[in-house]
């Protein structure tokens, strides 16, 4: 993230100038929260605006379905958790593109209490293991093809760590950036953590998926809000405190120490810049990274083998080193 945030920031309001705002709705993976901090930032900074969008950020979380919320028309874009969105509601008969994914490693990881016994994915193999509803076709078939893994180890994950803290054998679904240290607050111990991305699952993370026909007929819209997240990020990773206000204002549970630990671990895990992201910009997708991890989605018999995997996204507005 070597750009200077003003002279990007300059290039954004530069393209919007003499436009009339394009009011889009964006919903986010869950709860708001610093793993959203770049498109908060985007909104604090006014990115958005300068490009020519009106942006209205609605959180996400338990009992929310983006999916439907999306193919019903109730927001205009979403941000999907893993790649797997775009890929499943194409073969369910509704057209939408993968755009961009800004997180190039997935922060799932699968955590585990410190004095558990578990090393490996290998020695989860048999135990219960809380996951979400969602989780079940996405990370889940990996670790069953993988490790060995069995439905029958399946237990409910609402998005609340007491169940963890209360069970010292427990295993559950997490984020690196997140749950590991509000566990550390409440017991005093960081958790072990087993990030998949780390492990074969190369799924992409903060993917935006939009509608195929909003990118038909608002495609200067789309590259707005790609070009002002991306420098969003870019901003955050620098000075955090525009998005933070608004994060806290949408979810107040973000404590400067829990947002200290997302920002960290975004650095320390290698979770937005990569090699790939050194050469092409922030936000960017590969043919190669789709293909592969279709593959794996057809082959768990999630994603048909007769689907065209090219049908959920487009590179048209990425990979422009944008922000470098």
């Amino acid at each position: 993230m070597r750009a200077t945030s003003a002279g990007v920031a300059a290039l954004i309001l530069a393209a919007g100038s003499g436009h009339a705002a394009e009011k889009l709705s964006y919903m986010t993976t869950w709860r708001a929260q610093a793993e959203h901090g770049g498109y908060y930032q985007a909104v604090a900074k006014g990115f958005y605006r300068g490009c020519g969008v009106e942006l209205t950020i609605r959180q996400g979380g338990p009992g929310v379905d983006g999916k439907q919320l999306l193919v019903a028309g109730a927001i205009d874009m979403m941000s999907a958790s893993f790649n797997d969105t775009a890929l499943l509601v194409n073969v369910a008969g509704f057209p939408a593109k993968a755009v961009m994914a800004i997180f190039q490693k997935n922060p799932q990881i699968l955590m585990a209490h410190i004095d558990s016994g578990y090393n490996s994915f290998e020695d989860m193999r048999d135990r219960p293991i809380m996951i979400g509803a969602a989780s079940r076709t996405t990370f889940w078939p990996f670790l069953r093809a993988k490790y060995g893994f069995t439905d029958a180890q399946i237990r409910s994950y609402t998005g609340q760590i007491a169940p963890f803290l209360a069970d010292k054998a427990a295993i559950q679904q997490a984020l690196i950036t997140n749950e590991p240290r509000r566990v550390e607050v409440e017991a005093g111990k960081l958790p072990k953590t087993f990030l998949l991305g780390d492990h074969g699952y190369d799924a992409y993370g903060s993917t935006t998926v939009v509608p195929q026909k909003l990118l038909e007929s608002k495609p200067d819209a789309v590259q707005c809000f790609v070009n002002a997240s991306i420098q969003g990020w870019i901003d955050f990773m620098k000075d955090p405190a525009p998005a933070v206000e608004l994060i806290r204002k949408d979810n107040p549970d973000n404590s400067d120490d829990v947002v200290a630990y997302a920002i960290k671990m975004l650095k320390a895990s290698d979770i937005l810049e990569t090699v790939e992201t050194g050469k092409n910009g922030l936000g960017t997708m590969s043919d190669e990274r789709w293909a592969s991890h279709s593959q794996l989605l057809q082959n768990a018999g999630i994603v048909p083998k007769s689907f065209d995997y090219r049908q959920a996204y487009t590179l048209q507005f990425v990979n422009k080193r944008f922000g470098m």
